[in-house]
């Protein structure tokens, strides 16, 4: 597989609604049963502290009083399933702080019921919503380079088939994320994705890996259809004005957030 396969990953596919700084997926946008988003720099300074980061976003787009529900980001691949708004709370898998629940030793959340919001922060990692347009489920996963050697995307993809979904009802977004041409590794890793990896023809251009289309790939192979994969096609380090990059910016950098919520019936519309 390569980006040739994919007829919607090299089309940008993004809306900036600057009032609120945040980038939107005009495909998700379309499901009327979902709010969603990725934070800009332009939403909180990069020094703000993670938790009031996310308790800015339980704040200002998401409605409703439940708690907001983020990970830890060990840049695994642990995905977990957020049941209802006391899910962990209060136990030694969870950090909570506010209207935060941080679960603890978790790379992708889950959610099956409305009204529960979900979080992952990045600058430059892979921000990807997949969601289950039938039965209007969601998910919020982070995928750097450590998450995708371990196929958290396919991983993803497995939870929510173990859950009922099927694989033509899936669709994918990914959010700003650091683009091929900016993200330059070592020989060690390219080696260990050549070897983890030899049927994705593209994911590596010399010393260059790109993120985007592994996960595409990933997708792809756990029966995403290649259509209904999407991405915003915009590199985290060449746009500095709306993005946060850690390769660009280092220490220095602050961290978006990618959250999504599955709205109560009462709120959203039949399509």
């Amino acid at each position: 597989m390569n980006r040739t396969d994919f007829p919607n990953l090299s089309k940008q596919s993004f809306e900036v609604d600057r009032h609120a700084s945040v980038i939107f997926s005009p495909v998700l946008d379309g499901f009327l049963w979902l709010t969603h988003g990725v934070t800009t720099r332009r939403f909180a300074p990069p020094e703000t502290d993670p938790f009031d980061l996310v308790a800015k976003v339980r704040r200002r787009l998401v409605p409703g009083g439940s708690p907001i529900f983020c990970c830890e980001q060990v840049h695994g691949s642990g995905i977990e399933i957020v049941e209802s708004d006391r899910h962990d709370s209060g136990t030694d898998r969870a950090r909570t702080r506010g209207p935060v629940v941080e679960l603890i030793g978790t790379d992708g959340l889950i959610v099956t019921a409305p009204s529960l919001p979900i979080a992952v922060r990045t600058a430059d990692c892979v921000p990807l919503l997949l969601i289950d347009v039938r039965r209007r489920w969601v998910a919020a996963i982070h995928a750097g380079w450590r998450g995708s050697l371990e196929r958290i995307s396919e991983k993803a993809v497995g939870a929510m088939k173990r859950l009922g979904s099927e694989e033509g009802d899936l669709v994918a977004w990914m959010g700003p994320t650091i683009s091929r041409e900016a993200y330059e590794v070592g020989a060690e890793l390219v080696e260990r994705f050549r070897v983890a990896f030899p049927d994705y023809e593209g994911i590596l251009s010399d010393s260059h890996l790109d993120l985007v289309l592994l996960n595409a790939c990933q997708l792809r192979a756990a029966g995403v259809p290649a259509s209904q994969i999407h991405a915003a096609d915009y590199c985290t380090v060449g746009n500095l004005d709306l993005c946060y990059s850690y390769r660009a910016e280092r220490d220095r950098t602050g961290r978006m957030v990618t959250y999504a919520m599955i709205l109560p019936p009462q709120s959203s519309e039949s399509e």
